[in-house]
């Protein structure tokens, strides 16, 4: 999972966290074969996307690519 971003007029409503279900219960289908784990990054100073991301199991796992903290959730 490469980003998830919802438009700034429509932040705060759940719609993040709707999303994030939506698309880790579609992953666990295994469309493209099984997997051991998602990863996603985010940016250091997003407290709130590190807070969504925890909520569903992503731990940071220390590494930083493009100045973003990377999160993996194993599967």
């Amino acid at each position: 999972m490469l980003r998830l971003m919802i438009d700034k007029q429509h932040q705060y409503r759940g719609y993040g966290r709707e999303a994030m279900k939506k698309i880790l219960e579609f992953i666990r289908t295994c469309p493209a074969g099984p997997a051991q784990y998602r990863w996603i990054s985010y940016k250091a100073e997003n407290a709130v996307a590190k807070k969504l991301y925890e909520s569903f199991g992503f731990r940071d796992n220390g590494e930083i690519i493009h100045e973003e903290q990377i999160t993996v959730l194993p599967l």
